[in-house]
């Protein structure tokens, strides 16, 4: 009898919606909407968040493959007469999550859960720590998410009510807008939808034809404009113009990430593997997830193989084929990266975790005594507290990890970088957090709008210095030559001067660099900032917040220290006087320590031996310390080390050190590369 009353539990009536669904469906949303505007950031993030907010302020092209889709809501958002431009492109990803979670509530719903069931699903999907985290920035795997559950929706009552013609129609457009919004995540859910359709037999392939034009619409559409956009110069471009069909290919094909694609080893497919099997074990709460295995049994048990399979199908394309196609390297940032390409496997865990909720519910039933009468408080007052139980454990859980709020990091540093540039100047952006974070104040606030900020690439910042396709060679001369021309003053943050004006004089203020094009040919100036004190000061009180800010703390601490390195080893004793204290600070942190060690041993004297043995035991004790390092930082401290050994006469173990170091990171860049080469080269003689 217990089986029989859980799988005809599951069983939903074929009728409408009654009050409390619609009061359950809007507490879904509602609920999560809140929790997400009370912990968004009102200020630009890391990650891409300035990227989207420049490309929504400018009805710009977002990179590949574009996301027009994402940038036309989002330009209609930002729109609003209330708050910063930054908060409305952060409330409308609280928006489209919310909405997802409505989606996941009506999909519990269409499989047989109950209202309260559904309702708990939902505020677990919506409190999980990763699909919070892309509720309170501008991207776009909200959106990615709503539509999904929006199709997936759809297709189980197109099953349901088979004669409507509306539910389908409404389902391949969003369907095609999804594709029109992050296609490779929705290629790979593509075999579960179909999947999903294969019950409706002739009725549904009949109209196949008409509903293949409705998505086929839905998607080209918003290319298309995405197309005649990049005619029309926006500020905005990540490529710059497009000149042709070729161009929009290459732009929608994400060509130009190929790099990411090469292969790198079952090592890391299996770090991430491991990863992910942790965390679907705990996004939702542990006992929500063996409520989803429970679900998912129960709907394999039933039969109904067209959802389960469905589902499962899906569940395992954005999650284990995803992981095997991307070839990531498994580091704490390129997880950053993958997290959120399995929002909709979340969601699924969430949806069989109602099923499986339903049927502990239904067998406890017998229990609460009540709940066989006409009265069944007790019943629901149980399924209520324990939903409840679980989503507020949740909620604790992550609020501390994706509260936002009171963000000032981006602020601080587009400030402290702000405050170095004179007047008209020229300012060279180079990697994603100085792209993103002065770009969104210069371009979205109209902060220093009397500076040029060029991308030192020519991406993004829609200047002729790029477009698809372009060589590298070509953009590095184009931007050499309009550097060459320009009269007025030129500065840079991270990477090094020959890009654009080789044999060039530089001062250094340690967090930025001014390019001075008639000083003495090929000379360094380090000059003190108070500014960058303050600002290297804070840095080193900072308590990341997630892994982006976690990143760029990192690389701006390597910079600064790589700054206090140049002035050990320089001849300017007053210069060095003034940031002589601030060298053992730098001694505390690890990739400031590295950093400085690395431009000390540039130029080596026999007199720093000492020192570089002292800096190798801290920075060995650092390490442990430090469980996020990447493998160039790994390599670097092996390098380091190396050397030391090299220098104290240890050859031998300094040698097997530098293989080390190689092995772990064998990239141009690593110099134990180049001392191997040199070694050799030596022995040879």
């Amino acid at each position: 009898m217990g089986d029989k009353l859980r799988i005809h539990a599951l069983v939903l009536p074929r009728t409408g919606f009654c009050l409390t669904d619609s009061l359950a469906l809007a507490a879904a949303v509602l609920g999560p909407l809140a929790v997400y505007v009370l912990t968004l950031s009102h200020t630009v993030a890391f990650e891409d968040d300035g990227l989207f907010l420049m490309a929504g302020a400018h009805l710009g092209i977002a990179h590949p493959p574009g996301y027009p889709i994402y940038t036309l809501i989002l330009h209609l958002f930002m729109q609003l007469p209330f708050g910063t431009p930054a908060f409305l492109g952060h409330l409308l990803s609280a928006v489209l999550g919310a909405l997802a979670c409505g989606g996941v509530y009506l999909c519990a719903r269409l499989l047989g859960a109950a209202a309260l069931p559904a309702l708990a699903a939902a505020w677990l999907f919506g409190a999980s720590e990763h699909v919070w985290s892309q509720s309170i920035i501008a991207e776009v795997y909200a959106l990615n998410s709503l539509l999904f559950f929006a199709v997936y929706a759809l297709l189980l009552c197109g099953l349901r009510y088979p004669q409507r013609l509306w539910v389908w129609i409404a389902a391949a457009a969003c369907y095609g807008m999804s594709l029109a919004n992050h296609w490779p995540l929705v290629m790979l859910a593509t075999p579960g939808l179909f999947l999903l359709i294969l019950p409706a037999g002739k009725a549904m392939f009949r109209r196949l034809p008409m509903l293949s034009g409705v998505a086929a619409l839905g998607a080209v559409v918003p290319y298309v404009w995405m197309f005649l956009r990049a005619q029309q110069d926006p500020k905005i471009s990540f490529y710059g113009s497009m000149n042709g069909l070729g161009d929009l290919w290459y732009h929608i094909s994400r060509k130009g990430y190929s790099h990411f694609h090469k292969s790198v080893g079952w090592d890391n497919h299996l770090g991430f593997l491991q990863w992910f099997g942790g965390e679907i074990m705990w996004q939702l709460t542990l006992p929500a997830f063996l409520l989803a295995i429970l679900g998912l049994v129960v709907l394999l048990r039933r039969r109904q193989l067209a959802e389960a399979g469905s589902s499962l199908v899906v569940f395992l394309g954005q999650s284990l084929v995803l992981i095997v196609l991307i070839n990531f390297h498994f580091n704490y940032i390129q997880i950053g990266m993958f997290r959120p390409y399995s929002l909709v496997c979340y969601g699924l865990l969430a949806i069989w975790s109602a099923v499986g909720f339903q049927v502990l519910m239904d067998y406890l039933r017998p229990w609460s005594h009540l709940g066989q009468g006409r009265n069944p408080t007790l019943h629901i007052a149980l399924t209520a507290v324990l939903g409840l139980a679980m989503v507020s454990f949740s909620v604790q859980e992550n609020w501390r990890k994706n509260d936002f709020s009171a963000s000032d990091f981006p602020k601080e540093y587009a400030e402290m970088i702000f405050q170095h540039i004179e007047p008209g100047a020229i300012m060279l952006a180079s990697n994603d957090v100085e792209t993103g974070v002065l770009g969104y104040y210069h371009f979205v606030e109209n902060r220093r709008p009397d500076i040029a900020l060029l991308h030192r690439l020519g991406l993004v910042y829609n200047k002729q210095f790029n477009r698809p396709r372009m060589p590298r060679k070509e953009k590095r001369e184009i931007l050499r030559e309009f550097i060459s021309k320009a009269d007025r003053p030129v500065f840079f943050s991270s990477g090094t001067r020959r890009d654009f004006c080789p044999g060039c004089e530089v001062k250094n203020y340690g967090f930025i660099k001014k390019v001075v094009k008639d000083g003495t040919p090929r000379t360094e100036y380090l000059l003190y900032s108070p500014e960058g004190e303050r600002f290297f000061k804070g840095l080193l009180l900072r308590e990341p917040a997630d892994a982006w800010e976690h990143y760029a703390k990192n690389n701006l601490l390597r910079l600064y220290g790589g700054y206090l390195g140049k002035f050990i080893i320089s001849n300017n004793p007053e210069g060095l006087g003034r940031v002589e204290h601030l060298i053992p600070l730098a001694e505390q942190d690890f990739y400031a320590l590295t950093s400085m060690m690395e431009e000390v041993f540039l130029r080596w004297d026999a007199k720093h031996l000492e020192q570089a043995k002292s800096w190798v035991k801290q920075a060995e004790h650092l390490r442990f310390r430090e469980p996020l390092l990447l493998k160039k930082d790994k390599a670097k401290f092996l390098y380091l080390k190396g050397f030391v050994l090299f220098q104290s006469g240890d050859k031998e173990a300094a040698v097997s050190l530098f293989r080390k170091s190689v092995a772990i990171y064998n990239n141009r860049e690593n110099r134990a590369r180049k001392m191997l080469k040199k070694l050799e080269e030596a022995a040879g003689q």
